[in-house]
Parts: structure tokens; sequence; C-alpha cells
């Protein structure tokens, strides 16, 4: 890849996972609109809708969805929200929700159940090294659907779980939870991008929500959520505005003037500048080639396992079955390490300016290392060259 990103030449920056890089032009396209909305602002709030569909229709070609069934917010967060708190749900339902979820989306399904008088509970997920590194597609989908329960309605899962990196099956659970009458809420935030996500094959999915601005390189505060068809009509939106009811003026026609894109659309005034820049983050994929730039990922992810093993002798949790194989790699701290914890993830910045995650799974600290195509096999090899120096 050829050097497109702003980059701090003296940071190894190994945490896509969480927030990417943004490609130069993403960033200066930002700056662009903005300067371009300023010169009229009044003109440029009435443009901004058509700007927001021929985004919203530029994502969905890359999905393969229909841009229809999108809809677009500031994070996953923000998208989450929408299905879980919007969705009806029959009296006496169970929440299941993923052991290993994130924090923030648990909250929304706590405060789901606590609201509505539900019940909820957490479905165990493998995340020990011995449990992964045999699993197959066929023992995980087993693995979760032995958990589902006669009162369970809702089911939340992520696409790549973030603590293990793992990848879910999606289509087979999915099959199964449909067959069950169970909805199925997938928080996306570290797939697309990563993988090829194709909504053609998600369709007994129910809810898709995914952030932009982690593997796909998009501006900070993006994000999309999918509804499939079949929901749309009973799904209420959280806000009311100027899209609830009777609807005029530049807004009017948003969605080739779909009902449900009308009523889920952002109405307010606010910086419409970084979602007109998807189309350039997309710009970016396919001048770039989206099967290269992750087969460019996939070999700086073996790189990195390589230095790993050789160097401090660690194993992934990583299971040996690719399919099942994530965008990063999550490895288990050493016990001289574990006393410390996030604090090793601070002298990393510190002293060596390398910016990782740390993950706590089953009482123990891991460290995670997601690169993407900015980085260098160099510079991997540097990183590990300096843990390496600092455990010995």
């Amino acid at each position: 890849m050829e050097p497109v990103f702003d980059r701090d030449p003296n940071l190894i920056y190994l945490n896509s996972a969480n927030l990417s890089l943004c490609p130069g032009s993403v960033l200066e396209a930002v700056t662009r609109y903005q300067r371009e909305f300023e010169l009229n602002p009044t003109t440029g709030l009435t443009q901004a809708w058509d700007h927001l569909w021929k985004a919203q229709t530029r994502l969905a070609q890359f999905l393969n969805a229909n841009p229809n069934d999108l809809f677009l917010r500031t994070n996953v967060t923000a998208t989450l929200n929408t299905f879980l708190l919007g969705m009806p749900l029959p009296p006496e339902s169970e929440i299941l929700v993923g052991e290993l979820e994130y924090g923030a989306i648990v909250n929304i399904c706590r405060m789901r159940a606590e609201r509505d008088h539900l019940a909820w509970r957490i479905l165990a997920m493998p995340q020990t090294p011995t449990a992964l590194k045999s699993l197959t597609p066929h023992q995980l989908v087993e693995h979760i659907i032995s958990q589902l329960g006669a009162k369970t309605k809702l089911l939340l899962l992520s696409h790549v779980i973030a603590g293990t990196g793992l990848v879910l099956p999606l289509s087979q659970i999915a099959q199964e939870t449909r067959r069950r009458g169970i909805l199925l809420a997938i928080d996306g935030a570290y797939a697309p991008g990563a993988l090829a996500v194709d909504f053609d094959d998600l369709q007994d999915v129910d809810f898709y929500g995914c952030s932009l601005y982690k593997w796909m390189l998009g501006p900070k505060g993006t994000a999309f959520g999918w509804i499939a068809p079949r929901h749309q009509a009973s799904i209420r939106p959280l806000n009311a505005g100027w899209t609830t009811y009777d609807i005029a003026g530049p807004i009017a026609d948003f969605g080739d003037q779909s009902q449900f894109q009308r009523s889920f659309l952002m109405s307010g005034c606010q910086d419409f500048a970084p979602y007109r820049a998807i189309e350039d983050t997309l710009a970016f994929w396919e001048e770039n080639d989206p099967s290269k730039i992750r087969q460019r990922m996939k070999s700086l992810r073996q790189h990195l396992d390589l230095q790993v093993t050789t160097s401090l002798g660690w194993s992934s949790l990583s299971p040996r079955d690719e399919s099942l194989q994530g965008p990063m790699k999550v490895y288990l701290l050493p016990k001289a390490l574990q006393s410390e914890g996030p604090i090793f993830a601070r002298k990393l910045l510190e002293k060596h300016r390398i910016q990782i995650n740390m993950v706590s799974l089953k009482g123990q600290w891991h460290i995670a290392f997601s690169p993407h195509i900015y980085n260098s096999e160099q510079e991997i090899t540097v990183a590990i060259d300096r843990i390496a120096a600092m455990t010995r």
C-alpha cells in the first residue's frame, strides 16, 4: 500500500480494532465538505439530505444491501439503541446477551429488560486457548443454540468478538434463531472492512449495526444500522422530530419516499461532512481493491504471529479453523506481567510509543494487536522486539 495516511512517525499504531487511522483523501474530503457547507449554511442544510442518501446508497452497494434497509448514525451504540430499545418484544420475554459483548451494548439490553420488566441472561462463550484452538463452526453454532431458552426472544451477539477475535458463523446461527422465532441482533463493529460482509447472505439476521471508523477506515462519527424488511413496519423510532408525521421540504423525498427511511432519518442540523465522506471512504476501498486490502491485512497478522511466537513464545487465541479467525490477534500475558495488566499497555505507549489494547478474559489479562494496511512488517518486528526487551 502507498503511504496515504497521516502518521505520527514516532508511533507504532496497532489498535485498529478500536479506532483506525483515516486515509488522507478521506480527511481532506471531510474538511472540504465542511468548508463547502459554510459558504452558505442554509443551502448546505437544504442539500444535506440528498448527500446523505447518495452516501447511504453507495454504502449499500458495497455491502450488497438495499439502501432502504439501512440508516445512518454516529456510532454502533446509537444504531443498537435504535433496535434494542425500539423493537417490540412479548411480555415475559428473555433477552440473551453474549458473555463477551461490549459493555455499552450490554447496558442497552439491561436497560430494556429493566424498563419493560423482562428477564435477561448471559450466554457463555469460549474464551480460553484450549476451548478456542480446536473449535469448529458447527461446534460453535451448537454451543450457542444449546443455551437458548423457551422464553428467549432476543439474542445479542457480535459478528467478531472483540475480546478474542473469534468470527461467528452468522448465517448458520441466524437460520436457527429465525426458525425458533428469536430475534438476532448483531454488533458488527469489528467486521465490515476486515471481512467481506454481504447482506445477501444475512437475510435471516434481524438487525446489524456497524461503526465505519474501525476496520472500514471511515470518518470518525459514522456508522450504519440495517433492519430486515420484515421488521420495518413494527419498529418505532426512539426520537420524534420533523420526520415523525407530515413531512415536507428537502427531507420529503429521502429514501425514495419510504416511510421507514423518513422515520429513522437524522433530521436535525449537525455536521454532515463525515457522512458525505463515506463515499470517499468507499472510493478508497474500490481504488485499492477490497480483496487486496484484506489479503494485506492477513499477511500482516501472519507476520505478527510469527514474530510473537519466535520472540516471545506466546500463543494466540486464534482457532485453527481459518473461517473463525478474525482480524486481530490476542495473546495471554505471561504470569510475570499479569499483575500489571493495563499498566503494561501504558508503559508500552510511554516508553516505546506502541499503541495496543488490553483485554481481560476470565480474570486474566491479554494483549490484543490489530494491524491494518498502514502498518509494515518492519514496524511490527520493531514493536515485538521492544516488547521482548521489556519482558526479559
